[in-house]
């Protein structure tokens, strides 16, 4: 190899890493949330058992925001959590209080990176048989980022 296919191998390894990285390092670092999910079904018939959530976001969203931008969700590490406020701003958190970074859409909080999962296809079934009594297991970290790690029943 040359020395331009080495560099061309390095950029493209370091590009990797730099997107693997943080979302291993909040499931490594991370605190664990319970997040209420809305009834999902898991089966897709084009993607297979992926899982599409929806979330419990019922909390008031500051009227000064658009469509598409970012708000932050406090909320509280019972299980469920409970939403307490939404913010414009990275909020300052109170113990036992963690945040979760969403985007507004209307009225409502979205948390996109948050809302497939990969299950595999006895667990699929599982929740097929379930539907509705699932949490969402999410790390988060005192920055607001959060990683989806599991579904448990409640």
């Amino acid at each position: 190899m040359t020395r331009r296919h080495l560099v061309a191998v390095g950029v493209a390894i370091a590009a990797m890493l730099a997107a693997l990285v943080p979302p291993l390092w909040v499931r490594a670092t991370g605190d664990e949330v319970y997040l209420e999910i809305e009834p999902v079904d898991p089966l897709s018939l084009f993607r297979g058992n992926y899982v599409d959530l929806r979330y419990d976001s019922d909390v008031d969203v500051p009227d000064d925001v658009d469509w598409g931008d970012a708000v932050y969700v406090v909320v509280t590490d019972d299980r469920p959590a409970r939403l307490l406020r939404a913010t414009t701003d990275r909020p300052d958190l109170g113990p036992g209080e963690h945040c979760l970074r969403g985007k507004a859409e209307f009225d409502r909080v979205q948390f996109p990176h948050l809302e497939q999962f990969f299950v595999t296809s006895e667990k699929g079934r599982e929740i097929e048989t379930d539907l509705g009594s699932y949490l969402a297991v999410v790390k988060v970290t005192g920055r607001c980022s959060s990683v989806l790690v599991d579904l448990e029943l409640e």
